[in-house]
């Protein structure tokens, strides 16, 4: 046994090593393979071998020794576990004798967890489940997971959107409390209040919804006349704030939920869908609540004014798109269009291009691409993708809304309300260098700054006009941000709009709801709202966020169960995506994008050239580019990333 100097020897000997070791900390990165990396707060980046990295988790917080190799590299030492995030994930059960595991859905762990005889449950090969870790490998390299709940077989009708309901955390059912309150509201839409006994009686107005044929929670409802000025624009807004109100149970899973989210077959709805779908949708001849804007347009389409009210109105007809379209472009009469809505619609259509004009000079506006819609089964799997090309009511809807949110948005900032923006701020802050140099390169005046308004107007409205410059241009939209909500009314560089704060959807997403009770809060000078802060608007983005990569995510499932049928089949495309790899193309009859993979590490005699400014690859003599048109063959699909694969077909020369 030790005494107490020797105690104190070892002691201080273990930090004098450790006073000479390089000591950091930082976050777990997984690999395809099985090594992994540690990005460290200082921003270097170290390497785990495979050993090291079966004791972790991608997403592991950890403390690590560094050393470097002798190519200069670093590479890490685990030395302790500071957290771990990864507390429950979904699987496949994978059933190998004696021993069984499940195969973890998660970003960058490509190894099995083992799970013990009385962690399996009831559960067997090739089950879906959801799974709680029971012991972290960081100690011995040893991880063990327990099966929380089986989701479903591979052939249970749709067992991919449970699956991903599940992976994504989704909210998919309603609580006692939420079915009651929806229950109450189902009764009486409209909660008694001050503010809502003085709605104005609108009821007289021809609104009408154009949506989709299977649209069922309608939020919109518009109608147009002209004046001696231009036209009077008229937007009626389903208003659910109405009855959900803040701090009410269904307000409070609103925000949870985020938005609807729309995935193939049956969406995960915001607000019950007995509400969404009947009580507040704008239904032909039920009257309702709504958030009334009216807009005074110009002949040139410049906005000479708008107001915003409170009102109660009746839809005078529920028109789809394909009527409103053949009405308009082709002068098919139809039933549901009475005189005063003939009238109504073929003003909407002058607004419309008057807009658009006006847009086009003083904003931006961009290409009209065609939209993909899922034909999905009884099973919920995909049985055909129809291409549907925009029409001339899809812009007057779209017209429509852009500004009424434009005008919302301008509203909330002259008068300092509480709103969240929806604000876009052009390039992202660490490609400016590299989107500068570009522009130096071959623009005769490059603008000083792309990060001001005007300047970003005229830079991409300048690209648009040249096509010799349509390269640069679709290289450069690769370098944009994404739009994010602000409580600070910043611009929207995408559409070219000073402020942009969306009133349109308020069925579908909780910021259009909490802008609602904004406007509500103004036009009776009463608090009904507070701010969003800069943490639950934090947990706002990223359910959003959350809700898009699972649908996407979703798509690309089923979208690869969809495409065997059609392996050995040749498609037309466009080049969407560019790598060091490969290209991926957008077939242009359904929408699927497949990777071709262009790189073959085989042939040591191939020239293969990436240039990560401009994103064009170079195979040999041939260079491929964004937007570029190609023929393509679909070969198979790569079943463990969920990526249709394809090869161009041999006599295709790109254009």
């Amino acid at each position: 046994m030790l005494n107490s100097s020797a105690l104190q020897q070892l002691s201080q000997l273990k930090q004098e090593i450790r006073a000479n070791k390089d000591i950091a900390q930082g976050v777990v990165r997984g690999s395809k393979g099985r090594y992994g990396f540690v990005r460290l707060d200082d921003e270097r980046e170290a390497f785990l071998d495979p050993e090291q990295m079966q004791r972790v988790f991608p997403g592991d917080r950890v403390e690590v020794s560094l050393t470097k190799n002798d190519k200069d590299q670093y590479e890490a030492q685990l030395e302790k576990l500071l957290s771990s995030d990864l507390k429950e994930f979904v699987g496949q059960y994978l059933d190998r004798g004696k021993a069984h595991f499940v195969v973890p859905d998660v970003h960058m762990l490509s190894r099995w967890l083992f799970l013990p005889p009385k962690n399996r449950g009831k559960a067997k090969n090739d089950d879906y489940i959801h799974c709680v870790i029971t012991r972290h490998p960081f100690q011995d390299g040893k991880s063990q997971a327990k099966v929380k709940e089986i989701i479903g077989k591979p052939d249970d009708s749709f067992v991919e959107r449970t699956y991903t309901i599940s992976k994504f955390q989704l909210a998919d059912s309603w609580s006692e409390s939420e079915q009651a309150q929806a229950q109450a509201l189902q009764d009486q839409p409209v909660v008694p209040s001050e503010i809502e006994s003085s709605r104005e009686d609108l009821t007289q107005i021809p609104l009408v919804t154009i949506d989709s044929e299977s649209t069922k929670d309608m939020d919109d409802a518009i109608f147009a006349e002209a004046n001696e000025n231009g036209w009077r624009l008229v937007v009626a807004i389903a208003d659910p704030s109405a009855g959900i109100t803040p701090n009410t149970t269904l307000w409070n899973a609103a925000f949870e939920r985020a938005q609807t989210v729309y995935l193939p077959g049956k969406s995960a709805p915001m607000i019950p869908a007995e509400l969404a779908n009947g009580s507040y949708s704008l239904l032909p001849k039920e009257q309702r609540p709504a958030l009334v804007a009216e807009i005074d347009i110009q002949q040139d389409g410049e906005v000479l004014q708008s107001t915003f009210k409170l009102a109660n109105i009746v839809s005078a007809a529920k028109l789809s798109y394909d009527q409103v379209s053949q009405f308009l472009d082709d002068g098919v009469d139809c039933s549901s269009i009475t005189d005063d809505i003939t009238q109504s619609l073929t003003t909407l259509a002058d607004l419309t291009k008057a807009r658009i004009r006006y847009r086009t000079e003083h904003a931006l506006v961009m290409e009209d691409r065609p939209d993909y819609e899922f034909k999905v089964n009884e099973q919920g799997k995909i049985y055909d993708i129809a291409k549907i090309n925009r029409n001339s009511a899809q812009r007057i809807v779209e017209e429509a809304m852009l500004l009424t949110n434009q005008c919302a948005g301008k509203f909330f900032a002259q008068n300092d309300l509480p709103a969240l923006y929806s604000s876009h701020l052009g390039f992202k802050a660490d490609r400016l260098p590299q989107v500068n140099k570009l522009l130096n390169e071959d623009l005769e005046s490059a603008p000083d700054d792309v990060t001001e308004l005007n300047s970003y107007i005229n830079l991409i409205q300048h690209l648009q006009s040249k096509p010799e410059l349509a390269t640069l241009l679709s290289a450069l939209k690769r370098q944009l941000r994404p739009s994010e909500l602000s409580t600070e009314p910043s611009p929207h560089l995408g559409l070219g709009f000073t402020h942009y704060a969306t009133i349109t959807s308020p069925i579908r997403r909780f910021n259009d709801l909490h802008n609602h009770l904004t406007i509500k809060q103004h036009l009776s000078n009463n608090k009904l709202v507070e701010s969003l802060q800069q943490d639950p608007l934090k947990e706002l983005q990223q359910r959003i966020a959350n809700g898009r990569m699972a649908c996407r995510e979703l798509e690309r499932w089923l979208i690869c169960q969809y495409m065997k049928q059609h392996i050995d089949q040749s498609y037309a495309g466009v080049v969407t995506m560019i790598n060091s790899q490969g290209i991926g193309v957008r077939i242009d009859d359904n929408g699927v994008v497949a990777f071709i993979q262009l790189r073959d590490k085989k042939d040591k005699q191939q020239k293969i050239e990436f240039n990560a400014e401009r994103l064009t690859l170079k195979v040999d003599e041939r260079e491929y580019q964004f937007d570029q048109v190609v023929n393509i063959k679909v070969t198979h699909i790569d079943e463990s990333r969920r990526q249709v694969m394809a090869s161009l077909c041999s006599e295709n020369e790109p254009h």
